[in-house]
């Protein structure tokens, strides 16, 4: 099954530090094709919100070789969580999410136009659920 391979992909890097060299030369391939085939079988429609929230906090950093060092360590991290905890789900979730948002930077580090509506949509769903989270966070703090 296509997650279970982009969950080892990740996986596989566990106790290694990839810098962005690496990834998009040796690993660029990879990306797009699990990224392809999750499109082409609609899998990663179900996760749209995860896709742009993750998207949109990425683009926080600046600069694309950033990005993509960042958010590679970030999917093999939260994937090592995911295990550890047995959270499928969650597995599932990060295995699509992350592999879909590094192909989105391979893309762009290479030169391919960024879809900016899409970039817009991501940077105002991060942006709501940081909103969200401080509102949360503000409702705590009375309460102490």
């Amino acid at each position: 099954m296509i997650i279970t391979q982009v969950t080892d992909f990740f996986y596989q890097f566990k106790n290694t530090v990839v810098e962005t060299d690496e990834i998009v030369t040796q690993h660029q391939e990879a990306i797009k094709e699990y990224s392809n085939i999750l499109k082409e079988e609609n899998i990663h429609k179900e996760y749209e919100e995860n896709y742009l929230t993750i998207l949109g906090y990425a683009h926080r950093l600046e600069n694309i070789n950033d990005r993509i060092f960042y958010t590679f360590q970030e999917a093999i991290y939260a994937i090592d969580l995911a295990k550890q905890m047995k959270d499928d789900n969650a597995i599932i979730l990060n295995s699509i999410v992350y592999i879909l948002v590094l192909n989105n930077f391979v893309d762009e580090y290479f030169g391919k136009k960024i879809d900016e509506e899409t970039k817009q949509l991501a940077l105002k769903t991060y942006e709501e659920i940081e909103k969200r989270q401080a509102k949360e966070n503000q409702k705590y703090h009375v309460y102490q």
